[in-house]
């Protein structure tokens, strides 16, 4: 099957996997010895600052969430950024967006942040940036992973549908909205499933 890398596996709307309902997930690597990405779509309620007191002693002041990026090893921590000139040499997961993990890099990606941020505290454009998770990185604890020919067999099966990712979808669209949006790009029969509230009792 052709690598999905840099695609949107978007949950069909039949899939019933605990970890993954209604779920968007960006696909960052995908060959023959399995896939690796993160679900974009369900926050935390911890403050990456506080996350990086746990693993850093140099301060944080980034006013950003974590999101939890999936089932395995819920303890690592990964990022996506748009800092180009930090990682001149690596290959993005899209055009213009590059995937992290190691400590050093992220203090660097994290100060950036830092310093875009308004002055002053509790701002709304303070408490809007940390709801969305900042519009140049996205920090997770955790990943979703796959081993060989595993995904392709939840492809085949219908468990999930595709788009091109574009960086809308990561930084920029409301995360509880973020399904709901994808499946109305899909168009067609799944514009129906899009209006479909989290709890259908509640409709």
């Amino acid at each position: 099957m052709k690598s999905l890398k840099g695609q949107l596996l978007i949950a069909s709307p039949g899939l019933s996997d605990p970890n993954f309902v209604r779920t968007v997930v960006l696909v960052a690597e995908h060959d023959a010895e399995g896939a690796f990405g993160v679900i974009l779509n369900r926050p935390g309620s911890v403050k990456v600052a506080d996350l990086w007191s746990c693993i850093s002693e140099e301060p944080c002041e980034a006013d950003v969430v974590a999101f939890n990026g999936g089932p395995v090893q819920e303890n690592a921590v990964v990022f996506l950024h748009r800092f180009v000139d930090l990682v001149p040499e690596s290959e993005p997961v899209i055009p213009g967006v590059f995937l992290g993990s190691e400590v050093t890099l992220l203090s660097k990606v994290l100060g950036r942040v830092a310093d875009s941020q308004p002055a002053g505290s509790a701002s709304a454009a303070e408490e809007k940036m940390a709801a969305k998770g900042g519009d140049d990185v996205r920090v997770f604890c955790g990943y979703a992973g796959w081993g060989p020919g595993q995904l392709d067999g939840e492809m085949e099966t219908g468990g999930w549908l595709t788009l091109p990712a574009e960086p809308s979808d990561l930084f920029k669209l409301p995360p509880e909205r973020l399904w709901n949006l994808a499946l109305e790009r899909l168009g067609g029969v799944y514009r129906f499933f899009s209006l479909m509230p989290a709890n259908p009792e509640l409709n």
